[in-house]
Formats: structure tokens, sequence, C-alpha cells
């Protein structure tokens, strides 16, 4: 029975799927799952789930076709809503509205005053409409391969558009009447304000993500490390949370004299309420039907298996929104209650509660590897330890201590301020634990992302594991537990086993940054980080997260491919559009050593770019005209610096690689003085590719430079709409002249050649 609920929503996944994903590797999987059962299932359990594939395909058919948008992008005039709570973060206003032909949109709206953010964040809340002027532009999908797509982000909610208003007129804003929802969510919306204004800095994030699902206040630090030690989950209110708190809230009430059938029916419906103003996530909604379900059914004593209310809240929620399945919460808080649910005749019988926790834990982190590996590309190791101290200590001391200080500072004003120091201390001392612990060797893996054929392969293996293992079927279990153990060990070597290298320009906007990595993991080199200048703000234009262009763009990218280290971090020169990423590399990364030009040392230490803290383990090895080194079938050599020049882009690391059948020459910054010099010295200089210098500037490229080296392509990498006008028309030109094919990362997104030692490769964009 339980494998026929599993193979319901499998095909419900494999439904809503088809349609949104539709290629080759979806009709793959229908084809083999079909198979499968031909294989394991009678002709009537077929028809069954073939009937719910298609079921599931219409519903998502339909719901798309609900939600096409019927604006044209060229219309001015709006009257909003604003459907939920407004996030007011520094200068920057970002929320979901809803126009008059019900349609949602994601406003942006950049604040030019102080006075202004007041009095919006005095007017602006769920229910009030506001009449504006705006301009309507697409959001952007991916520039870089793997990197985040808001596009796609935004259309699993079911929004095609931008909305940004020129101005947001206040006069014109009125509330339009409250109905129940945004009655909560005002309530919701007042309580997160409460607590950011009564709790202490160290505590008040924490506790509003606790009570109210809001994650806004924890230091970014502090999320960072509890992502990549498997204990994010405990910041969102999940199954384990609403449990907690209806069975407290269950154990008052009857302790009180009520009745269990009247408690019942209270939490049926209090529960919607509590979902709401918790936020209203994918893990609170399928924690709240599930108990919503258990009340309802044990009012006519009808006893449903754990795996099935699971499968029965993943079809309900999918049938609501299809677009439920592409959401990161929703896939992990599902993969982990399924596992969970596989597993727990196995956890019955455990007898000790020490032993039944890490086998929860390990079961948890097991469910949840596929999804992690895909979207964030590291599993925690430490976690399945961490979590057993981490999980009754944020159920049973800082959820009721969350919950019980929020009530009592509105009347008990002493006994307020006592629980607010213990849980300040608590927090304060968690998260100094949390940020110690991932520093720990080992504490996380990175396995890079894996192909589709082996995450099918993988999930296939965890799922007959869990099937077997719940039975005690050891004889069985060992056998898909050892294919996943060597799925994942081939993923983790994934890159010395790799004969193709890459040469990849990345996308950083207005800035350098090119990671070159050679086949069978025999070096992997970035020249630049990217990086932007950083200017100082007033106080109240300060964003809760700093945009790092190393930390945010470059490391994950990196991390996606399974890079753990960089054997070369080269730094062609000290500008912050080259190099002021360095710190967020050298944060998420293992460096074996970092590369300057001769004499650029004091430039960089002065400017920052080079933190002693950051680079005291690290050889920092100083470079000139005729270094040069070797790895496999690639040589590097060193053109400039020659002599120190005044102008730090003159004295650039410029670098002669021969990869891929190949020549190529990264040039930095370097300007036409360089290039003469460069002439003069190297009168028969030939290259394949030319990463043009300073971004395409008529400072650089000259035509005499250009006719001499004859470049087949040259790349140029500069920021989308930049201010400096980057790439000049005039170097545009020059390059055409020569027949040089031109890549641009303004339009191309990330560029990347893939290459064989003995063959040479191919180029492709990751925007068309």
């Amino acid at each position: 029975m339980n494998i026929q609920l599993l193979l319901i929503a499998v095909s419900a996944l494999l439904g809503v799927t088809a349609f949104y994903l539709f290629n080759w590797r979806i009709f793959a999987c229908i084809i083999l799952y079909y198979c499968y059962l031909h294989y394991r299932c009678r002709q009537p359990h077929r028809l069954i789930q073939l009937f719910v594939i298609l079921l599931f395909f219409v519903v998502a058919a339909i719901s798309n076709t609900a939600h096409k948008t019927s604006l044209t992008g060229n219309e001015q005039y709006f009257k909003i809503q604003f459907s939920d709570i407004p996030d007011f973060n520094g200068n920057l206003l970002s929320a979901q509205v809803k126009i008059s032909n019900g349609e949602n949109l994601q406003l942006r709206y950049k604040i030019s005053a102080e006075s202004e953010l007041l009095r919006l964040k005095s007017i602006i809340k769920p229910g009030v409409s506001c009449r504006i002027q705006a301009s309507l532009t697409h959001p952007e999908p991916n520039r870089n391969e793997n990197g985040f797509n808001y596009m796609e982000f935004l259309a699993s909610q079911n929004i095609s558009w931008i909305l940004l208003p020129s101005k947001i007129d206040t006069g014109s804003c009125a509330e339009i009447g409250k109905s129940l929802l945004l009655s909560i969510k005002l309530y919701r919306m007042a309580g997160i304000q409460y607590i950011d204004n009564h709790f202490p800095d160290a505590s008040k994030g924490f506790v509003s993500a606790l009570i109210f699902g809001d994650r806004r206040g924890i230091n970014e630090e502090d999320i960072a490390a509890y992502q990549r030690l498997g204990l994010v989950h405990l910041l969102a209110i999940s199954g384990l949370h609403i449990a907690a708190l209806t069975g407290f809230v269950y154990y008052l009430g009857i302790r009180f004299g009520i009745t269990k059938e009247n408690m019942k029916l209270a939490l049926l419906i209090v529960l919607p309420v509590y979902g709401v103003l918790a936020g209203g996530s994918s893990s609170v909604l399928r924690s709240v039907y599930m108990a919503m379900g258990y009340f309802a059914l044990s009012f006519f004593r009808i006893k449903l298996s754990a795996l099935g209310s699971i499968c029965a809240i993943f079809l309900l929620l999918l049938l609501i929104n299809p677009l439920h399945l592409f959401n990161v919460g929703f896939q992990l808080s599902f993969a982990v209650v399924f596992s969970l649910a596989m597993s727990k005749d196995l956890l019955k019988r455990c007898k000790n509660r020490l032993i039944e926790m890490l086998l929860i834990s390990v079961v948890c982190q097991l469910g949840a590897v596929p999804i992690l590996l895909f979207h964030f590309y590291e599993i925690s190791v430490l976690g399945i330890l961490l979590n057993i101290i981490f999980v009754p200590l944020y159920s049973y001391l800082l959820l009721p201590l969350s919950i019980l200080s929020f009530f009592a500072s509105f009347s008990f004003h002493k006994l307020a301020a006592l629980l607010v120091v213990i849980l300040d201390k608590v927090f304060t001392v968690c998260n100094k634990f949390a940020l110690a612990a991932e520093n720990i060797p080992f504490a996380y893996l990175t396995f890079g992302k894996p192909s589709f054929a082996l995450l099918v392969c993988l999930s296939a293996a965890l799922i007959y594991f869990f099937t077997v293992w719940d039975a005690f079927s050891y004889r069985k279990s060992w056998r898909p537990m050892l294919a996943a153990g060597i799925l994942l060990l081939a993923q983790y070597h994934f890159n010395v086993l790799n004969p193709y290298g890459e040469i990849v320009f990345i996308d950083v906007g207005q800035g350098d940054s090119i990671l070159i990595k050679l086949p069978f993991g025999k070096g992997n080199y970035l020249i630049d980080t990217g990086g932007q200048i950083s200017f100082h703000q007033e106080k109240w234009k300060k964003r809760r997260t700093s945009f790092d262009t190393g930390e945010d763009i470059v490391v994950p990218l990196l991390k996606s491919k399974g890079i753990r280290q960089l054997d070369k971090l080269i730094l062609t020169h000290p500008d912050a559009d080259h190099a002021a990423g360095a710190a967020g590399i050298i944060k998420g990364l293992k460096v074996k050593q970092i590369m300057i030009g001769e004499g650029s040392a004091g430039e960089f230490i002065d400017k920052g770019l080079l933190q002693a803290n950051l680079v005291k383990n690290i050889p920092v090895v100083f470079v000139k005209r005729g270094n040069s080194w070797k790895s496999g079938e690639s040589a590097f050599y060193v053109l400039n610096p020659y002599n120190k020049a005044s102008d730090t882009n003159e004295s650039s690391i410029v670098l002669l690689v021969k990869a891929g059948s190949l020549n190529w020459l990264f040039t930095g910054d370097a300007g036409i003085e360089t290039e003469e010099e460069l002439i003069a010295a190297f009168p028969q200089l030939k290259t394949d590719v030319i990463k043009a210098g300073h971004h395409g500037s008529k400072t650089s490229s000259s035509e005499e430079f250009i006719d001499t080296i004859s470049p087949r392509a040259a790349v140029i990498s500069a920021g989308k709409k930049n201010r400096y006008g980057h790439p000049h028309k005039e170097v545009l030109d020059r390059l055409r002249s020569e027949g040089t094919v031109i890549l641009r990362t303004d339009m191309n997104g990330e560029i990347k050649y893939r290459f064989t030692d003995r063959r040479s490769g191919t180029f492709s964009t990751v925007l068309p």
C-alpha cells in the first residue's frame, strides 16, 4: 500500500514536470517509470498512475493559462494594491502588488530621501491601494551557469513583470477595506515590527523567524553558517514547530477543562490563521494541512498512515498551485517527511532515545541529499550530529521561550525582560558555536551540481533504500546504499575524472573574472574576481545584506562545478572591479597561492584588497615578464608587467595561455601604452582569442595591436548598460574590420569554452 501511495506522488510530480520542463530527459524518465510500472504493478494500477500523470499535466496547463500575463509592457499608469507585507531594505522598497485585472507584479522602488522612507513606512501595508506611474520590465534570467534565476523564481509565484515606479505619491494611497486575510497579515506585520523594536539585535531576527517565519532580521553570516551546517530548517516554521505548538495548546486546553472534541474544533479554526501569521510558506502549508487533516479525520475515527497523509497533502498542494513543485522549501520539506514516513517502523523499534535522534538526523539528511546537491552543491557532514543538539534546543527551549517572552512583554515587563536576556545569551552562544563549527575541516563537503542522470539514479537508489530499510531487510538495503555511496563518491571526484577543461568568462557586471579549469583536475586558476567600488552611504540607505561579487557570484559558480580550491588566484591589478571580490573568494574557497604583479603589493594593501588577516596563511607570489609555468598540456606565460608604470592599468598582469589547442591573451586593463611595448618586445605575437583590454574601452585594443596579434575571437567583459559606455564603438568597429568574432558578457552573459587536452573545443553562452 505504501508503495502505491508513493507511486501516485511520483506520477503527480512527473505530470507537473512534463508540462513545465518537457524535454528528452523528462520523456526518458516517463518511459523508464512506465517500464517500472509494467514490471511491478498490475494493469489497473498502471492505468491509475498514467491517469494521475495526465491529470496533473492538465492541471498544470490550466494553471499556466489562468496566470498568463495580459500586459504588453507599454503600460504606464497603474492602480496597485499591496497584497503582502512590504519589505523596506535600506533605500529599497520591494513588495508584491496586485493590479486592477488581478495580475500579480513585483514592485521595486528606490527611495530618494529619509523623509520619504518614513512616510512610506507609515502608510504602505497590506490592503493599501495607490495610483502610480511606472514602467514594466521583465525579470532577469540567470546570467551565469547554475546562477540564481530571478525570472524563474518570480514565475513560480505567477509573476511575469517587475514594476518600477518613478514615484509613489502617498496622497493617492488609501485603505480599501479589510478582509479576514488582510487583517491577519496586518497582525503579522505588527508583530514583526514589535519584535524589531523591543528585542535585542542579536535575537530579534531569530524570534521573528520562530514565531512569524520572517528571517530578514538575522545576520547574513549566521544564516550562511546555519545553511552550510544543515541547520537552516530550524529557522523556518515547519512540522516540528506546528506539532510542538498544537500539542502544547491542545494539552493546555484539556488542562483547563475543555473537551477533546472542542479543542480539536478550535485547532481546526486556529491552524489556518496561524498558517497566515507564520508567512504561508510551503513548509508551513504542509504542516498546517497535515495537522488539520489529522484533527478532521479523528472526528470520524478515520486513521490514515503517515505516508498516506503526506501523499494527500502533496497532491492537494500541487492541485492548488502546481508551481509549488519548483519551490526549494517545498522540495526539501516533502523529501524529509517522505523519508521519515518511510522509516517510521524502524524508528519505532528503536529503544534508545539518543540512537533514535541520530537515526532521525541521518534519515532527514539522506532524504534531502539529492535536493541539496542540485540547489546548493554541498552536504553538511557535521550537521548530522549538530541536529541532535540543536533540534531539541530550538524545539523545547528557544521556541517556547520566544513565544513566552513575546506575549509576556505586553503585560509582564519584568518577566519578559528576564526571558529576553536569557534568549539573547542562548542565541548568541548558539550562533558563535555555529560560526566556529563551519570552520571545522570537512564540516561540509562540496560535490558540485550533479548531472541529470546521476541525480535520477541517486534519488532512485535512496528511495529504494528507504523502502527496504524500514522493513529491516539488511540483505537488500546495503545494495542501494552502496550504489548511492558510489554515485556520491564519483560526483565528489568528478573533476579528477573529467577529461574536459573549461575557460569561463564569468559575468560579474562591470568587471573581470575568468576561470581556467584544466582537464582531469590538473589545475584551477581564477584571473580576477570582479567587484564593486564601495561608497559611503547614509545609515538609512544601507541594505541588510551587502552584495559581494566574489562571495555571491563567483564562489557559488565555482562550487557548482565541484571546485573546492584554487591553485592560483591571479589579481591582474589593484582596481576594485578586478580585485574587490578577493576577500569573498578567500573566505569561500581554499586558495593555495595568490599571484600579483611585481611592485603592486603596496597598492593592493592601501586599497584594502588584500586583508592581512585573510592572506596570512596564503603564499603571495610577485610576477613579471619571463615568469611561466606548465600544468598538463597547458602552458602559462607572463608578458607584463615589465617596468613599473605610474598608471595601475598599465601594470596589469598580461597572461598568454596555451590551452585547448588555442592561444589565449588575457590583458587585464592594459592600455595602448602596454600594447605598444608588447608589440615591440614580441613582434611575432599571435593569439586565437583575446580578452579585450579595459572592458572594450577605446584606451585599449589599438588598431596596430589588433592587426599584429590577429585574434580570431575577442571576449569583452562589461556590465549591462554600464555607466562608461563600454565597449566603445571604435573598438567594436576595429575588431569587426579584422574579421574577429566578438563575444560580450553584457549581451551573452557567461561565456564558456569547453575543450580537451588533444582537441580544440567549442564556445557557448548562457544567454542566446
